[in-house]
Formats: structure tokens, C-alpha cells, sequence
């Protein structure tokens, strides 16, 4: 650490704005994805069906597959949100990979290849199949009003941190990727987001990198930063005891990387769109698959930034400074960019363009699966047209879902509480949704009524426990930073640290006198508890309330298919094929038919 002190103070002051290089970066991006969508709109099948339009025809190959799974995976609000995290507690959210791969894997295994084999659209068509309309409405309903609450959050949230720090106004960044978005959504269909997916998780992984490079380079090497992080406490491990109120522990950690990535990678509407591009359930799970490493390196790309920007900020926090140069963590990512690379014109706006990306391929990802589910959910089983005239109502649906999310993000710019709700609701529902696809894929006695009965259950205890603890502002502590380097030495609004001595004890938010002991739960366990609730309630429901039916084989997972279909061999059930009327007779669906997935009759022995 031979820095001298100028290089610690130089980032007291104020970032400069984006120059006209910048500029020409930013706006190649928009370009280059606008050009994307009307390359999609004017080739191929020219969105011409739904297949072609929601699902690319069903021949993507792998790689964009898997490039967009860890691009639309991974938000604004992440890009912006994990630096800063590593900033305040450290590195103890840096373990989620090992639960985020393994629920990937799992879901692999778990839903992929049923959703194959009933040749489903939407993961709610599913539902309706295994269970009944009902649940496949009220499922679609509530995917439908968290996607379009969490939209604006999508676009509001990054667009006022880089507002805040640089040249770019709230709103001309919110138009910009919101209008560019439905174009090449509204043009292209699934093939230019996938495509552009793969445009935007480049840049965003650029500007990481050139973060990491400039930042390490700022204090002396990759060695100092990790001493400075050792030295602030920054590298931690997370702690194996079972404490459910604590923010960071190894089992918290890990189950809620589990649960979802599961949760997305298994019955995500999102997700899961992408992987039935593609023609098979092996080419599914290699896209699934490979896209785990790009995510994991993403996701330790963006942890050693949070440590980069702490190391250059170790002796003056511009949070607690006293210039007001930033106010909240998530503005630390940009208004750091933009000081450290500065003298390298372009390189602030291609920086920019990664935050910006990630914006629009999350949002190209939520308006993209919207639609799908609006046109195959709700639209297709009512309204009996050709699919042509699908195809157009599709491009009209995604068009309307553009301008809708430009319409809440004002509302949300307007009632600042929106914002912090609707990221509650999107998060909540995950959980109980996910139960009731493991219901559906684990279980044979599991049915319409008790599905829903674990549904509402599940939903109705997460939203407590959710809202409780928003409303009770339980917080968590924060590690200590310095200001001791500052040219204010404001030593009054912090606990300040010198870089030569020992830390003091952490920053304890304030807390009220009384909580209720289930508001004091970390979220990290809001989505374990919604599943849990889901499984077990919806199962014991469906075990008392309703008689057991007969089910078809192919709307279990491959491995409790031969569970169930073994149990029931013993109970002397007959398996029929299934028998058609043709022009010559009778035709029974011989063996090779039925092991490709042809559904089975299933009638007891009397």
C-alpha cells in the first residue's frame, strides 16, 4: 500500500461527465440492437407465427441460448446491487454460486424434460394439464401482474443511480432503453432478444472487466486490493450456525441460491422460454448447463468489483464523506466508473452501456414472456383464430407491454413506496409458485383443489412475513468504513478506521424496541418457506379433501414416473395404449411411439 494520499482523496471529488465519445458508445449499442430486431423482422420465417415470434422457431442453437440465460438472468438492479453489497457486508454473498449451479442442475433434470415431453408453450400450460384451468389462470394472473409491476422497477431503478452520477438525465435513460426495448422485441421477436442478449451479457461483462483492470491498476495491483478488503473486513465467510434472522449464513445463503435458481431456471417463465427454443431437451440442458460458468464467472467478476471500489475508496467513503458526491450504495458501480477511467475517452460510456444492458436485456426478457403468456394463457384458449393472426395480436401485446412499462415507471418515479412493494411481489411469488410445480412434477396423489389450497396458503404467510419486515425496517449490520483520507475529515457521520490499526465493531442499524420474531426472518428465507408451505400444505390437502385420480405418465418427471407407474403395476393397474379410428381401421400407438413420449391411458382393473 505505498499509494499516496492524492490518490485516496481523488475520488472525494466530484465524476465527470460523459464526453462525446461516450456518447457515440452508448448510442452504437442502441443502434446495434435496434438494427438486431429489424434484421429478425425481415428474414427467417418474418415473424410470421407464434412459434417464429415467441418460441424462434424452435432451431435456436446453443450458445445465444446460453448467453441469454445469464443475460436476462441477471438484472440492472444485480449489476448495481452485488458491488455495492461486497462494499457494505462483504464477501459472504459471493457463496450464492454454489446454490445458484445447483439449483440450475437440479432444474435440469426436474422440469426441463417434462416440459418437453407435453410440448408446452408457456410453463402454465403445464399446469393446466396436470392439475386443471384454474390453477393455470390463477398462476398466469399472478406471473402476469409481478412481471409488469417489476418492469418499471426494471427501468426506474438503474436509470436513477446513473442519473444521480452522471451527464444522462432519469428520463432520457428510461425513454431511451424503454423505447429501443419494444422495437426490437415488437420487430424481432424471441430471435432478436436472444440475439441481443448475447450483445448486451458481452458488454456487460466488458465493462466489468475494465472496471477491474483500471480500479486494481488505481491502487498498485490486484495484491493491495485484496489487502485493503482484508484489512476492512471484507473478506468474510459466511458462518455454518442456523440462524434464520441473521442476513449472511452458509445455509441461508445457500438455500436461497437453490431455491432460486430453481425456481428460474425451473419453472421461470423467463428462463424457460429460452431453453424451448431450441429443438430437444439434450440441447436444453447443454444450454442450461453451460450457461452455469458464465454465470458463476459473471457473478465473481462482480463481487471482486464491490472489492475494487472499496479498495479505492479505503480512506475516503463518498457515501459518508460529507461532499454529498453520492447518497445511495447503488450509485457507487457508475459514480466510480466514471472517475477511474475518466482520462480514457469511451471507456466511461462503454461501462455505461453494461449497466445499460443488463437493463434492457432483463426488460426485452419480461415484456418478451408477457406477451407469451397473454397470447397462450389467456388469449389463445378463448379467442379460436389462425395463427397468423396470433402471430400479429402478439406484436400488438408485446407493443402494448413497452408502452405500459414507460407509463409505471413514471407512476413509480412518482410514489417512491411502488418501487420497494413491487420488488417485494416479484420476489414473493416465486417461492409458492415454485411448490406447485413440484407438486406437480414429484407427486400422483397432488391435485387441482389441494394445489391451490397450498397456493393461497403459501402466499398469503410469504406476503405477511414479506410486508412485515419491510414495514418494520429490521436492519442488519454493516461493516465500518473510514473517512480519515477525506479533505473534510467528516469524522462526525461515521465510525472512521485507519488503515494501519484494527477495526472497531461493525455499524448496527437502528432497530425498534419490538419485532415480531417472524419479521426478523432474513428474505433469504421468504422463497424456501413460500416452497415449503406450498408442498406440504398442497399435499396434505389434496390427501384429505379430494379423492386420488388416475394420472398420465408424461406429466411426471422421468424419475417419479417410475416410482408411480411401478406402485400402481403392483396394484394391478392396466396401462392401455392409446387406440384412433382411421380410414383403415383401428391403429393402437405401438411401442416406439409410446417411448417417445405418447400419452398413455390409464384405466384400474375392475
Amino acid at each position: 500500500m505505498n499509494q499516496s494520499s492524492m490518490e485516496d482523496l481523488a475520488f472525494a471529488r466530484e465524476a465527470p461527465g460523459l464526453g462525446a465519445f461516450d456518447y457515440v458508445v452508448i448510442g452504437a449499442m442502441f443502434l446495434i440492437s435496434s438494427g438486431i430486431g429489424l434484421y429478425f423482422h425481415f428474414s427467417g420465417g418474418k415473424q410470421k407465427t407464434t412459434q417464429e415470434f415467441l418460441l424462434a422457431g424452435q432451431n435456436m442453437s446453443v450458445f445465444p441460448v446460453a448467453l441469454s440465460l445469464m443475460a436476462s438472468g441477471k438484472s440492472a438492479i444485480t449489476y448495481l446491487g452485488v458491488p455495492a453489497d461486497m462494499y457494505m457486508y462483504g464477501t459472504h454473498f459471493a457463496f450464492v454460486n454454489l446454490g445458484n449451479s445447483a439449483g440450475a442442475l437440479v432444474a435440469g433434470y426436474l422440469f426441463i424434460p417434462v416440459f418437453f415431453s407435453t410440448k408446452s408453450s408457456t410453463t402454465y400450460e403445464y399446469l393446466e394439464r396436470r392439475f386443471g384451468k384454474l390453477l393455470r389462470r390463477i398462476c398466469s394472473l399472478s406471473f402476469s401482474l409481478q412481471v409488469i409491476l417489476y418492469t418499471a422497477v426494471c427501468l426506474y431503478a438503474p436509470a436513477l443511480a446513473l442519473s444521480a452520477v452522471t451527464s444522462l438525465s432519469l428520463w432520457t435513460s428510461v425513454i431511451t432503453v424503454g423505447v429501443v426495448c419494444t422495437f426490437y422485441c415488437t420487430m424481432g421477436g424471441m430471435k432478436a432478444v436472444l440475439w441481443t442478449d448475447v450483445l448486451q451479457a458481452l458488454l456487460m461483462y466488458v465493462g466489468l472487466i475494465a472496471i477491474v483492470v483500471r480500479g486494481s491498476l488505481d491502487v498498485g495491483g490486484i495484491h493491495n486490493v485484496w489487502t485493503r478488503a482484508k484489512e476492512g473486513g471484507r473478506l468474510v465467510v459466511p458462518g455454518m450456525e442456523l440462524d434464520l434472522t441473521s442476513r449472511y449464513t452458509f445455509l441461508n445463503i445457500f438455500l436461497y441460491g437453490f431455491v432460486t435458481s430453481l425456481s428460474a431456471y425451473g419453472v421461470g417463465q423467463m428462463q424457460v422460454q429460452r431453453m424451448l427454443t431450441v429443438s430437444s431437451v439434450k440441447k436444453a440442458r447443454l444450454a442450461l448447463f453451460s450457461s452455469i460458468p458464465v454465470i458463476s464467472i459473471f457473478h465473481v467478476v462482480n463481487v471482486f468489483v464491490g472489492l475494487v471500489v472499496y479498495a479505492n475508496f479505503y480512506r475516503c467513503d463518498p457515501l459518508t464523506s460529507g461532499d454529498n458526491v453520492i447518497s445511495k450504495s447503488d450509485q457507487l458501480l457508475p459514480y466510480f466508473s466514471l472517475v477511474s477511467l475518466a482520462s480514457f475517452p469511451g471507456m466511461p460510456g462503454l461501462c455505461i452501456c453494461g449497466m445499460l444492458s443488463a437493463a434492457l436485456s432483463t426488460l426485452s426478457s419480461l415484456v418478451n414472456s408477457l406477451a407469451t403468456v397473454t397470447v397462450e394463457d389467456f388469449m389463445r384458449p378463448i379467442c379460436k383464430t389462425s395463427d397468423g393472426r396470433n402471430a400479429l395480436a402478439a406484436k400488438f401485446i408485446t407493443l402494448f407491454y413497452g408502452v405500459l412499462s414507460l407509463v409505471l415507471t413514471y407512476l413509480v418515479s412518482s410514489f417512491g413506496n411502488v418501487l420497494q412493494a413491487s420488488t417485494i411481489v416479484y420476489g414473493l411469488v416465486a417461492g409458492p409458485t415454485l411448490g406447485v410445480f413440484l407438486l406437480g412434477v414429484l407427486t400422483a396423489r397432488a391435485n387441482e383443489k389441494g394445489a391451490v389450497i397450498g397456493l393461497a396458503a403459501s402466499l398469503l404467510l410469504t406476503a405477511w412475513i414479506s410486508f412485515g419486515s419491510s414495514s418494520t425496517n429490521t436492519g442488519h449490520s454493516r461493516l465500518p468504513v473510514s473517512t480519515a483520507g477525506c479533505p473534510s475529515h467528516n469524522f462526525t457521520t461515521t465510525t472512521t478506521v485507519s488503515p494501519l490499526t484494527t477495526l472497531g465493531p461493525p455499524v448496527e442499524d437502528r432497530l425498534p424496541e419490538y419485532v415480531f420474531p417472524l419479521f426478523k426472518i432474513s428474505y433469504m428465507w421468504f422463497s424456501p418457506i413460500g416452497a415449503m408451505t406450498t408442498l406440504i400444505v398442497g399435499y396434505l390437502a389434496s390427501y384429505f379433501f379430494t379423492k386420488p385420480s388416475h394420472l398420465e405418465g408424461h406429466l411426471l418427471n422421468p424419475i417419479a414416473r417410475k416410482l408411480f407407474l411401478k406402485e400402481e403395476k403392483s396394484k394391478k393397474d392396466i396401462l392401455l395404449p392409446e387406440i384412433h379410428s382411421t380410414s383403415t381401421g383401428i391403429q393402437i400407438k405401438n411401442e416406439k411411439e409410446r417411448a417417445n413420449g405418447v400419452p398413455l391411458l390409464r384405466v384400474a382393473e375392475t
